[in-house]
């Protein structure tokens, strides 16, 4: 894990460490600024150039093995060792800053998360320090768009080498490309491997259904033996999922470098695959319903179709319970690739997408209608396995990517920034999401 000597020095994540637990680095020798730690004295943003130095930083980071900014601790330039605090305003135009920022001057972009570590809570606006977590990116070599600025057309190749950030020369960029596209393609083949695993396994129940897969970037690593498979059965038998509830696993398996769970021996509504490298795939029955289509005609003609709250709730679901295997089980860090197949079998007649947040009844409100439709997302893996706006991003993208198939720009429910858009939810639905969102810190978004 990319932030281990991180989390044992803090007691904690470092997004989840309280001001205090971050006290406790200063004029500590092993907290010492390295390859995986970079203290800043303050934040970015006193001088001209701090577009590039934030950028900088962070590709820097993504370019080794991962790490983390933490800016409000000042070391002492001899022992690399944090000496004292500095805590700033902490405040959303700050991070939307240097969000905007990282998007416009890395190429590819990096996907990190920002923390505001407050002072004190009580205190408004707050103070503190801001954490940046960097994550090992298997998109490397990550450049710097413009040295002096954005039109200058130069890129650098920033990596961290010890304690200090250095530069990429022509022969390392070219090494870091050819060996990014290499674990690229590989991903990509354990993905396709692990998405037919599940759905040709025998236990799932025929179309409709959907599958969510996802494949850490990076690999972890779990044991495959039978320690691990007890505490696996174990966990997995007493799960109560949202939505779904309890029970959803009953019965369970090993297959090829894998655990297998299933609600029966038998034909399941619910199979997954959990590897050991981290990768993991669910197929589920699909949510469908019967819903009106528009027409001349004096008679409604009711089609069966997709429930599109259904389906969103059960990728939200599904994808974080995968990104929890991921993360927890497996080890793995970074981001990872997600994807959706909502299937209706070949057999089957092509499905639209319905919705009844307007009225009592479920009607069609998808420009066309599809056998199959495939989504892909880059998702965070810590930010998907946890509640929060992070998941609901992660939903929202690969959402999006299915729903274009139906002439739909993205599931409305959610948005691409992760809020939750009460007013595109079934009525019966919308107390059941406003409760999980308020306990999950996520924004609901309540016009109309």
């Amino acid at each position: 894990m990319f932030d281990a000597r991180l989390r044992t020095l803090l007691g904690a994540a470092p997004g989840e460490a309280t001001y205090a637990q971050y006290l406790t680095l200063l004029k500590n020798p092993s907290a010492a600024e390295a390859a995986d730690v970079d203290y800043k004295g303050e934040q970015y943003g006193s001088r001209a150039n701090w577009p590039v130095e934030l950028a900088k930083d962070v590709a820097a980071l993504a370019n080794a093995a991962g790490g983390t900014l933490v800016l409000g601790l000042r070391e002492d330039r001899a022992t690399s060792i944090p000496q004292y605090a500095n805590p700033e305003e902490l405040t959303d135009q700050l991070r939307k800053k240097y969000r905007e920022t990282l998007v416009l001057r890395l190429d590819p972009p990096v996907d990190c998360d920002i923390h505001f570590i407050p002072e004190d809570d009580s205190v408004l606006p707050p103070r503190g320090l801001v954490v940046i977590s960097v994550p090992p990116s298997a998109r490397m070599p990550h450049a710097v768009v413009g040295t002096a600025d954005l039109r200058d057309g130069t890129l650098c190749f920033p990596y961290r080498n010890d304690n200090h950030t250095a530069f990429m020369n022509l022969t390392q960029v070219k090494r870091a490309i050819a060996a990014s596209t290499s674990v690229a393609a590989g991903r990509h083949d354990v993905l396709e491997a692990a998405q037919a695993a599940v759905i040709t396994d025998g236990r799932a129940l025929a179309e409709p259904r959907i599958a969510v897969t996802i494949t850490p970037d990076l690999p972890g690593a779990f044991p495959i033996d039978s320690a691990s498979f007890h505490a696996f059965r174990q966990e997995l038998a007493a799960e109560e999922l949202p939505y779904y509830g309890p029970g959803i696993f009953q019965s369970f398996g090993v297959g090829p470098r894998r655990f297998i769970a299933s609600q029966s021996d038998s034909r399941s509504r619910h199979v997954a695959h959990f590897h050991a490298d981290g990768t993991a795939a669910w197929v589920t029955e699909g949510p469908v319903v019967r819903a009106f289509v528009a027409s001349d005609s004096a008679f409604a003609d009711t089609v069966e179709s997709w429930n599109s709250d259904g389906v969103v709730i059960g990728v939200l679901v599904i994808l974080q319970y995968l990104a929890v295997h991921a993360a927890r089980r497996a080890a793995a860090s970074g981001t990872a690739t997600a994807r959706l197949i909502m299937d209706t079998g070949p057999n089957q007649v092509a499905y639209g997408l319905a919705s009844n947040h307007a009225s009592s009844a479920h009607v069609v409100f998808s420009a066309t209608e599809q056998h199959s439709a495939t989504g892909e997302a880059g998702v965070l893996i810590d930010a998907g396995a946890k509640d929060g706006p992070g998941l609901v991003q992660a939903a929202a993208s690969l959402l999006a990517g299915c729903y274009q198939h139906f002439g739909v720009v993205e599931a409305e429910q959610l948005t691409l920034d992760g809020r939750i858009n009460l007013s595109a939810w079934a009525p019966r639905n919308r107390d059941m999401i406003t409760a999980w969102a308020d306990a999950a810190g996520v924004e609901v978004l309540t016009g109309a």
